[in-house]
């Protein structure tokens, strides 16, 4: 229902939700004309350049943005959503990968994990580059302040992250018409600077970018990984899918962004022709001298919402990867009430913030940190590649030439790209692969983790129709209140009942097990939500089903539930179990590696009581051992 008040909005007001698209959405790719061309001329070398290498490295870009953004994400990828959901992990469940993965399907959801992995990691990177290279606008304003870049750009990264605690709905609302300006600005200056050398617009032609590559051979590698960066942000197009839905963001890169930034790739081209010297800063050596003050004010700003991009992916990610299984339960606070996408995950955003910083202090500068950036997302790009391949093949139907055609055509396009920065790794470009590794890490070790805790649980259990057909022992205890029980699987018994009635000899007028599933779709309507089975007048199974990025408040969905079974909601209990994980003393192998690492991720986890909407007063914890 909160979704199609959301869509229903955005038909209503298209501009206003384009705008708040371009706040959200677009901060990413529309930041990167302030080190993007600089760096691919730095490539090609900033002494010897020369104007076929401006054409040809304009070429490139032209060409990667046309390719990658355009055909790629905006006409192809963005089609592919789970229920108005994008991101790599959407594709994951559309091709139902957590639920069954062997042979072939086993590679797709490592490739899937890889690339949210790496996309997570990139989270870190592309604040820090974004706001790094706008600052460093104070060299050109007002060089005697150079001194202080780093310093200013840890407190706008501070002011980016304290300021996601309000939320991506007002954000959005109020970074939005920042950046239509912004855009308005870099398509401005761009023609500006190409009508002092209109000879640019010759770079439309792709024949100038395949001339560079090969006239450049040795340094190919290079120029393909400086041109990689004026393409960074497609992948946030994706992820960021279900803010605003797929044609509120075309129309806004295909009117707005894409029109801006090309129009300014080719301005600072221009201006690198008429004055060599421009090398050193070409989007601020394209501005007129009497705007370069508000300019540096507006690319700051610029750069604070290019780090929203990129973070709200993340919360996105987050909150798909934590319900699938994948990462532990944090706590998520939603921020809007009309859109259930609109997140904010607090632990995560805080992590994000210090290691952003640490890059920051530690590269000092954005032409060390393009070194360094840009991996993670091609690899993630690959990553999509090959699982919106297997989707069409599943799900659309094309014949066998179309596919092949198409899964070519693509892997030419992000194979290229990622070999290329490849040649980064040396170079910084190991951190974010190294950051990916933790995150990729962190996944394996939950997911098998839970999957042992399921299998060693039945230590403590049984099967609930072998439980019940017991019946109750004549000398057992009885309360009049009605318990609710949670359990990680409704066919077993769950673990506090078990255990009360084995230790203590007690049972409930009432007892209603729950099972809580967590569907292969963002949401899941309230008609399908729970199913009620009656096992006997005394024992009640009710299975109720979220969408992966619904809230999950258990009592709101189960009063209706109890009320049909003459059982008030407000006057039951909720008993739950606590385990607490034991590793093993010795560590021998990786298993045991990543069953500590599980261990201590369980002991810092959201408690079931939190992240199912738990009353506290009425709810008690059961805590028992489980080794692994």
């Amino acid at each position: 229902m909160t979704e199609r008040l959301s869509r229903a909005r955005a038909r209503s007001l298209p501009f206003a939700a384009e705008v708040a698209a371009l706040g959200v959405v677009f901060g990413d790719i529309g930041t990167s004309p302030l080190y993007a061309f600089r760096q691919g001329l730095l490539a090609v070398g900033a002494e010897t350049f020369t104007a076929e290498d401006v054409l040809g490295l304009l070429s490139l870009i032209t060409w990667a943005v046309i390719l990658s953004v355009t055909l790629k994400y905006v006409t192809l990828v963005l089609r592919a959503d789970n229920d108005g959901e994008g991101g790599i992990l959407a594709l994951v469940t559309l091709l139902d990968l957590h639920r069954s993965a062997a042979g072939g399907r086993l590679w797709l959801l490592i490739a899937g994990l890889i690339g949210a992995a790496m996309l997570i990691g990139d989270g870190v990177l592309t604040p820090a580059i974004s706001v790094l290279s706008a600052i460093e606008g104070l060299e050109v304003v007002a060089p005697a302040l150079d001194h202080w870049i780093v310093a200013v750009t840890v407190l706008v990264i501070l002011a980016v992250f304290f300021s996601q605690q309000a939320g991506t709905e007002k954000i959005g609302a109020l970074y939005g018409p920042i950046m239509l300006i912004w855009f308005v600005a870099l398509g401005g200056i761009g023609l500006y600077g190409i009508v002092q050398a209109p000879q640019v617009l010759l770079a439309a032609d792709p024949r100038h970018g395949i001339h560079l590559l090969i006239a450049h051979p040795w340094l190919s590698g290079a120029i393909l990984g400086a041109t990689f960066l004026a393409i960074t942000g497609g992948e946030a197009l994706y992820a960021d899918l279900g803010h605003f839905g797929r044609p509120t963001i075309a129309r806004a890169w295909l009117c707005v962004a894409m029109p801006a930034l090309l129009l300014n790739y080719y301005g600072q081209g221009a201006t690198v022709l008429v004055n060599r010297d421009a090398v050193r800063n070409p989007f601020y050596d394209l501005s007129p001298d009497i705007i370069d003050v508000p300019l540096l004010f507006l690319a700051a700003a610029a750069t604070i919402i290019a780090s929203q991009a990129i973070i709200t992916g993340v919360f996105s990610l987050a909150k798909q990867a934590i319900e699938l299984g994948y990462l532990p339960p944090m706590r998520i606070r939603y921020t809007s009430e009309h859109n259930d996408q609109h997140i904010y995950v607090g632990r995560l955003n805080w992590m994000l913030m210090l290691a952003c910083i640490a890059v920051v202090v530690s590269f000092g500068s954005s032409d060390r940190l393009a070194s360094a950036y840009g991996i993670a997302v091609a690899m993630a790009m690959v990553a999509t590649t090959i699982l919106f391949v297997a989707y069409v093949r599943r799900s659309w139907n094309w014949p066998l030439p179309a596919l092949i055609g198409l899964a070519g055509g693509l892997a030419a396009i992000d194979v290229s790209f990622a070999l290329s920065n490849l040649t980064k790794l040396h170079d910084g470009g190991w951190l974010p692969v190294m950051i990916a590794g933790i995150v990729l890490t962190v996944m394996v070790s939950w997911r098998r983790g839970l999957e042992a805790l399921v299998i060693q649980q039945r230590r403590f259990t049984e099967p609930l129709d072998e439980f019940i057909s017991r019946g109750r022992p004549a000398n057992c205890a009885t309360s009049p209140r009605t318990a609710i029980f949670l359990s990680r699987a409704g066919a077993m018994t769950p673990v506090a009942l078990s255990r009360l009635a084995g230790l203590m000899d007690v049972r409930f007028s009432k007892a209603v097990i729950v099972s809580v599933w967590i569907a292969s779709r963002p949401r899941v309507q309230m008609d399908d939500r729970v199913r009620v089975t009656v096992l006997d007048p005394s024992h009640v199974r009710v299975d109720v089903r979220f969408g992966y990025m619904q809230q999950i408040d258990v009592p709101a969905v189960l009063g209706p539930a109890l009320h049909a079974q003459g059982v008030d909601p407000d006057e039951a209990i909720y008993l739950i179990g606590h385990e607490r994980i034991v590793p093993p003393e010795e560590i021998k192998s990786l298993r045991d590696v990543l069953a500590h690492l599980f261990a201590f991720l369980a002991r810092n986890a959201e408690r079931s009581v939190d992240r199912f909407g738990l009353p506290r007063p009425r709810t008690i914890e059961i805590g028992y051992p489980v080794r692994l």
